[in-house]
């Protein structure tokens, strides 16, 4: 009975709601600048960390949110520069994945930080 409530409770907390900081990088990952409102406070939104591997076992991290979310926060980047989701300022890089209302994702351009099970990440931090 107790394996049965760990594993419940992995699954469980793995797909729990979060609020993440968004800051705004350039696509090549050169550089980056924390998303401000006009009363100087970080910007902020809900949604849920993900993973997405590849076939060749490399994967990289995701924020999910909503479409209407997103479009609700109608995040104002620099041109150029993509909003991209983090817990902190040594976050690595991760990317926007939006869930459409038909069920259906969109990955977000931007730089992200790949990971291999077999070793460390293959990109610097923020």
């Amino acid at each position: 009975m107790f394996t049965h409530f760990y594993v419940a409770l992995g699954f469980w907390s793995s797909y729990t709601h979060a609020i993440t900081y968004v800051y705004c990088g350039l696509p090549d990952g050169s550089d980056w600048e924390w998303l401000i409102d006009q009363s100087g406070n970080y910007q902020k939104i809900e949604g849920v960390w993900a993973r997405i591997t590849e076939s060749n076992g490399r994967y990289f991290n995701v924020y999910r949110v909503t479409k209407c979310a997103f479009e609700i926060k109608a995040f104002n980047c620099p041109a150029g520069y993509i909003p991209q989701p983090a817990e902190s300022g040594t976050s690595l890089w991760e990317i926007f994945e939006i869930q459409q209302p038909d069920g259906t994702r969109q990955l977000l351009d931007g730089y992200k930080s790949y990971h291999s099970y077999h070793g460390l990440p293959s990109a610097f931090r923020l």
